[in-house]
């Protein structure tokens, strides 16, 4: 959970006091991301799914990564260093003839860093939550999902409390601890959870090994049933409208005048609400089942989203923006919470459990695809809304309306996504349909 709260909540921050501008920001943070995950996502999800070994499919994947993703954490946090490293201490570099500031090496060595980060990082963007599926029983994922978000909620009220208040002046101790506890947590996970047996791989449709075979295999299963379009479409724009999200800590701080003390206040105390509702909202994903709960949760969001558009058009001061900023964020709170525990078992419940690596992956890659160019555009945007329209900080309360626009997309196939669900069998018959 740290992990996750890291990179998002402070690397914008970061980089702007760097000089970033918000297209290097968003493409740093964003695209190249994405970029990563749709070359290798469907490789690693595949390779994985085929997997077998004494250790299971998921777990010697997930083992060999982790100091890898720990490692690029601390460099991140010595980035300084490596700056002084890298110029010498001077002020200026040259660097493949180009002469480059101090601050210019340092996001690019942040940038060399995330690279490598996304890169390693992307086993456990994918297989780790491949492994739930392999050992969690299928009737009981959405409490399970709930039992482990309240734990990860109680390690980030922590570090809304005790640790984002601070992170900018301890930058490096954050990061360092950050991927020391990272390679402790996720060893500790591999060696203790054990996988159970899987059946022989499949070999591909037309029987022959390699892989072009593969391949041919993957995008006929994957890509030749609306179905899974729907699916893939309505998460591809559901990420697109998240890319400006980078720019919500801008937003908060620089815009609305709230402080990081007061964000991690919010923060905290959420999550209390947070672990009060999860196992709750668990219950009622596997009661009503999560095809339904995401269905109605998601257009409620809508309304969460269009509801801080108002922004946009009025501002009513630090203290009344702190009071909004909370009312919406507590208000809100039950309908997140419960959308999150549908998220991920919905995609458990509508992929072939024996290949879920592999329709995971070609969601993923989707996904990415897009959101390697929403990414750069949303920093292309914000930079537009500077320099052509003059709006100052100001511009970064437009991330909601970009947030809103996308989500009309997304909205209408997952309609079109619960449609098919219930014309292929609903929450009793359902069956991923077959594309051999």
């Amino acid at each position: 959970t740290v992990l996750d709260h890291n990179i998002p909540s402070i690397m914008p921050l970061k980089l702007k006091e760097l000089g970033a501008t918000d297209t290097v920001n968003a493409i740093i943070n964003k695209s190249l991301a994405y970029a990563v995950i749709f070359v290798f996502a469907p490789i690693v999800s595949v390779w994985s799914d085929r997997y077998r070994s004494r250790f299971g499919r998921r777990i010697p994947f997930l083992l060999w990564s982790t100091p890898f993703v720990g490692g690029c954490l601390i460099l991140i946090g010595l980035y300084k260093e490596l700056t002084v490293l890298a110029t010498g201490g001077a002020e200026t570099a040259v660097v493949f003839g180009i002469t480059l500031s101090a601050q210019a090496v340092s996001i690019w060595i942040i940038a060399a860093l995330m690279v490598g980060f996304d890169f390693a990082n992307i086993f456990a963007n994918t297989i780790y939550y491949y492994l739930f599926n392999d050992v969690v029983p299928q009737q009981f994922m959405s409490r399970f999902m709930s039992v482990f978000r309240m734990v990860g909620i109680l390690s980030g009220m922590l570090y809304s409390k005790l640790i984002f208040p601070h992170s900018m002046e301890h930058f490096r101790t954050v990061f360092v601890l950050a991927g020391i506890g990272y390679i402790v947590g996720f060893t500790t996970m591999c060696l203790f959870v054990k996988e159970g047996e899987y059946p022989p791989p499949e070999q591909p449709a037309d029987g022959k090994p390699g892989f072009l075979s593969t391949a041919k295999t993957f995008f006929r299963e994957c890509f030749t049933h609306r179905f899974y379009w729907y699916l893939f479409l309505m998460y591809t724009f559901q990420y697109v409208s998240y890319q400006a999200g980078v720019f919500a800590i801008l937003r908060n701080t620089r815009s609305l005048g709230l402080s990081l003390q007061q964000l991690g206040n919010i923060g905290f105390y959420a999550g209390f609400l947070t672990l009060a509702l999860l196992f709750p909202a668990g219950w009622l994903a596997d009661k009503y089942h999560p095809v339904r709960v995401y269905l109605v949760t998601s257009f409620t969001m809508f309304l969460f989203v269009a509801a801080q558009c108002i922004w946009v058009f009025k501002d009513f001061g630090p203290e009344g923006n702190f009071w909004l900023y909370a009312a919406l964020t507590f208000g809100f709170l039950p309908i997140i919470t419960l959308q999150g525990a549908a998220e991920a078992p919905l995609l458990m419940k509508l992929l072939p459990k024996d290949k879920y690596g592999q329709f995971a992956s070609a969601n993923a890659m989707v996904r990415a695809f897009a959101v390697i160019l929403a990414g750069a555009l949303s920093g292309v945007f914000f930079d537009m809304l500077d320099t052509v329209f003059h709006l100052g900080d100001w511009r970064y309360r437009y991330y909601t309306v970009w947030w809103a626009v996308f989500m009309i997309p997304m909205l209408v196939f997952l309609a079109l996504l619960y449609r098919q669900w219930k014309i292929l069998g609903g929450p009793e018959n359902f069956q991923p349909p077959e594309t051999k």
